[in-house]
């Protein structure tokens, strides 16, 4: 591996071939633009929202509080078969917030001693620490490794190891890799992932993703609404009720510009209230996703006497619409049932936009159920540098995991929980 003087860049990336399969090869990158992208978009399709070139260099372009990207490319005989997306978080970084926690995923740092963590995220020490993170911490689903095949999927996921030597060494010397994600998997491809990755990763316990289907049916939020049983029809009556003279509107490209420091604090109050904060946008994130998808990216703002109280962000094509990131003023909550609307407002864009589905994300599971969404099992991989930690957080990994809730179903027709 050929470097240049900044030991970020790869200048001359050489080919790595695969272990266990000569025919194969890899190639990593350090930015979006060095992809040959023909090769990378064979490897897609529309389902893969977040692996997208546009995406990516949108978020590449956004200066996102201590991250970087690194991107591989699979081939077979000199074929492109495989794409992989990694990020690089320096821990350290206070852009973050200085709060780090793992307990998403099953509890994991909340479980561990006050030592460990020390050793792992403390700010301050002689080497930055960083995790390298095969997937996308900005969102949940299947964001790193896309394939043409099962078979090629299988190749991708145990390039993994050879790709983590080849990070590392573009890493400068004051930087030191302490811990690996591995994120996320629904089934079957988990099926093929977890006889891989289990050989050297911890399965998280992680919470499921809810997802909402969107009938063809429907043309309006009426019809979603005729759907429900008459139970969940009033509930979600009422919630709406709750707005009262709140307005709902889309945020022009002028007013997210105008708007983009209240947009920014209203999404602090979330990210401030979450368990995982290893990654979060930044001021220019919501403008530059505006800015590259058109009309594909929308913001809803939530206004009270002309003030921004709380929005939504969706990202979406036809096959996929993503919840992607919100923000509420929490004092007002409870009073205009922000929370639920924002649910609602969701679903209403979905059906807009004609997407098969709707991504709601991790959090929330009880009462993302009740509109309907459920949940699909997600699988995330995590290990530590040091085998001494993983020795130790073994046996608090598998005795945590999400939280117990009890699933709803809203549609008439359906059995209630």
């Amino acid at each position: 591996m050929v470097q240049s003087g900044n030991s970020n860049i790869i200048t001359h990336p050489r080919l790595i071939s695969l272990p266990h399969s000569p025919v194969h090869e890899i190639e990593v990158f350090t930015s979006i633009s060095d992809v040959p992208a023909g090769e990378w978009e064979v490897c897609i399709t529309d389902a893969h929202l977040f692996l997208s070139i546009d995406y990516l260099k949108t978020a590449e372009s956004s200066s996102l509080p201590g991250m970087q990207f690194r991107y591989a490319i699979l081939r077979n005989g000199g074929q492109p078969v495989a794409i992989l997306y990694f990020q690089l978080v320096n821990l350290s970084d206070t852009g973050l917030g200085g709060i780090l926690s793992l307990e998403e995923y099953g509890g994991l740092a909340g479980s561990l001693s006050t030592r460990i963590n020390d050793i792992l995220f403390s700010p301050g020490k002689d080497k930055a620490s960083y995790i390298l993170v095969c997937g996308n911490l900005l969102v949940s689903g299947e964001h790193g490794v896309a394939a043409v095949s099962h078979e090629e999927f299988k190749y991708a996921v145990e390039a993994i190891s050879p790709i983590k030597k080849i990070i590392a060494q573009t890493l400068p010397s004051t930087a030191r890799l302490v811990a690996f994600m591995v994120k996320d998997f629904y089934d079957p491809l988990n099926a093929i992932a977890r006889t891989i990755l289990k050989r050297d990763y911890f399965l998280l316990n992680t919470d499921p993703e809810m997802i909402f289907e969107v009938s063809p049916e429907w043309k309006s939020f009426d019809d979603y609404k005729a759907a429900l049983s008459s139970k969940y029809r009033v509930r979600t009556n009422n919630v709406l009720g709750k707005l009262g003279r709140v307005v709902i509107k889309e945020l022009s490209n002028d007013e997210i510009i105008s708007k983009s420091k209240e947009l920014y604090a209203l999404n602090d109050h979330v990210v401030k209230k979450a368990p995982v904060k290893l990654a979060r946008p930044s001021e220019d994130y919501f403008l530059n996703l505006k800015k590259t998808y058109g009309n594909n990216y929308r913001i809803n703002g939530f206004y009270l006497d002309d003030k921004l109280i709380a929005f939504t962000s969706g990202l979406w094509n036809e096959v996929h619409y993503e919840a992607h990131y919100i923000g509420l003023n929490y004092e007002l909550n409870q009073q205009y049932s922000l929370y639920q609307n924002i649910l609602y407002a969701y679903i209403n864009d979905a059906i807009v936009c004609k997407s098969q589905r709707l991504f709601f994300g991790r959090t929330a599971l009880e009462i993302k159920s009740t509109t309907g969404a459920r949940p699909h099992h997600l699988a995330c991989y995590f290990r530590f540098a040091n085998r001494i930690l993983n020795t130790l957080a073994k046996p608090l990994v598998s005795s945590t995991g999400p939280k117990d809730w009890i699933p709803r179903d809203p549609f008439k027709n359906n059995q209630e929980n």
